[in-house]
């Protein structure tokens, strides 16, 4: 019995594998003899038929992953865009993959390579490139097409306006009348919208003389801030520069600018219209990549006519005609574009046949400056004439300072405007004993103008600008019912007019 229970006690003992650093330091716990270890070993082997066998320890420590080279996704999944782009993709192994798969599909089934490429081309992209063969084709027919009946011969009334390239059957004819042909479609773009900008002086206007002035950085400044935007001011003194020489010249205003941006501002700055033309960028001309003021198309005598710019490049066709100031920028203290005004009337005053010698005589110069040294400089002669005279008796042949002003121009007044005094202003002739110039009387006389005109636009000016919102708004109302009209003509229906509801027509008799 005692060995029984020995025996089941030792069979289902859990058996203890202990450390080799433990079984080490035991000495005892080895077997004495070589006869004990097999016994032990059976015992352990029989007990293990029964229960679980127990783990093997590896040799080797557990190996701890470094988490530092690990990507961070706290903050969302990395790009590995520098990665790919790089190169940094493992090239060599992708080849391998492709060229085992390639040997793969020729070991058993049939490759790609085995039909031609046209085999793999669906028939919806083979409709698509028929397709645009059929449209490249067209495009090409069409444009030789078009070029031979650009080369035809020229009618009766085409004939006489290009007499340098004629009739004919010969190839550099008909290249001549395409080349003429298509230089004619080009300048539709680069040449101003009409022959004439202006039309015809009408002789009972008492202007000879035709000022044109820029718009952008002459009389307006537009500028862009992110507080407040766009933002357009009005340089200093342009009213006063556009009422008072409105009297003298025939005012234009000769602008890059677009209709659609330059009419609405023009409304503003001058409501009363002392500008009598204004033309826009539809005016101009494109020559070499800029944009050009060209004067000959404004139907005027370009010896009567002034241009005043704030762009050297604008007026190149024309510079003997040109006042070029510096671009204006916002300065609210700036008076060059009112210092012009003595100079203006000046020319206006002494009638001169060509205007062009004038400006020439201040070419490179500070007009407003050099036109008050040379008036100062003639006042004084004049005063020392006047002075000479008075104790020989009545002042004769002073001119007024004129023969000395044009003298320091170097040119001769070919008309003087103000020898004859209106009724109410004082005679010239007694005006210059006082010491006056004829420019002080024409200053005076025009200073007067300026002031009755500004009177009557605070008396009537809102009359006035409400009588024009009216008659615009019946003008734009006839504009309507002339294209609605238009428009019903075509289908074949007619509008009632008034005077067909005040006579209707007469009634159907009944029997």
């Amino acid at each position: 019995m005692a060995s029984d229970d020995k025996s089941r006690s030792s069979r289902f003992a859990r058996p203890q594998n202990p450390t080799p650093e433990k079984a080490s330091s035991h000495p005892s716990a080895a077997p004495s003899s070589p006869q004990q270890a097999p016994e032990t070993g059976t015992a352990t082997t029989k007990a293990g038929d029964n229960a679980t066998p127990a783990e093997t320890p590896d040799d080797s420590p557990e190996q701890q992953p470094d988490l530092s080279k690990l990507p961070d996704l706290t903050q969302g999944i990395p790009s590995t865009l520098e990665y790919e782009t790089t190169g940094a993709s493992n090239r060599s192994a992708l080849a391998e993959l492709e060229g085992e798969e390639a040997s793969t599909s020729g070991a058993g089934g049939r490759g790609k390579g085995e039909l031609p490429a046209s085999a793999y081309i669906s028939s919806s992209e083979r409709r698509r490139q028929r397709l645009a063969n059929y449209m490249f084709a067209t495009i090409g027919l069409s444009i030789v097409g078009g070029t031979v009946y650009l080369g035809r011969d020229w009618d009766e009334d085409d004939l006489k306006r290009h007499p340098n390239s004629p009739n004919g059957w010969g190839l550099g004819l008909w290249w001549n009348r395409v080349s003429t042909r298509l230089g004619e479609t080009m300048s539709y773009y680069q040449e101003p919208a009409f022959e004439k900008l202006l039309p015809d002086p009408d002789p009972s206007f008492e202007r000879p003389y035709t000022l044109c002035i820029s718009l952008e950085d002459m009389l307006v400044h537009n500028e862009w801030s992110r507080e407040h935007g766009w933002r357009v001011a009005k340089r200093p003194g342009v009213d006063y520069f556009l009422r008072y020489l409105s009297q003298y010249y025939e005012l234009v205003l000769f602008t890059t600018v677009p209709f659609a941006i330059g009419e609405p501002l023009v409304r503003k700055l001058d409501p009363f219209r002392f500008i009598m033309w204004p033309l826009y960028r539809e005016a101009t001309k494109y020559k070499d990549g800029e944009i050009i003021k060209d004067l000959s198309y404004l139907n005027r005598d370009l010896s009567k006519v002034i241009i005043i710019d704030s762009n050297a490049k604008h007026v190149r066709d024309h510079p003997e005609n040109a006042i070029v100031l510096p671009p204006w920028k916002g300065e609210s203290q700036d008076k060059e574009l009112v210092g012009l005004i003595p100079f203006l009337e000046y020319i206006y005053t002494m009638q001169y046949g060509d205007v062009r010698k004038v400006i020439k005589s201040f070419d490179g110069k500070h007009i407003p400056t050099e036109f008050a040294r040379r008036e100062a400089i003639a006042r004084a002669e004049f005063n020392k004439q006047l002075e000479a005279q008075r104790g020989k008796g009545p002042a004769k042949g002073t001119g007024g300072g004129l023969g000395m002003l044009g003298s320091l121009l170097g040119l001769k007044p070919s008309n003087m405007s103000l020898m004859v005094a209106p009724e109410g202003e004082e005679n010239p002739t007694e005006a210059f004993a006082k010491g006056k110039m004829l420019q002080d009387l024409a200053r005076e006389r025009g200073q007067r103008n300026y002031e009755l005109l500004e009177k009557e636009i605070r008396e009537n000016g809102e009359k006035w600008l409400k009588e024009e919102a009216e008659m615009q708004e019946k003008a734009q109302k006839e504009a309507m019912k002339s294209m609605q009209s238009s428009f019903t003509g075509w289908f074949g229906l007619r509008q009632p007019e008034k005077g067909d509801e005040a006579n209707p027509p007469p009634a159907e008799k009944k029997d």
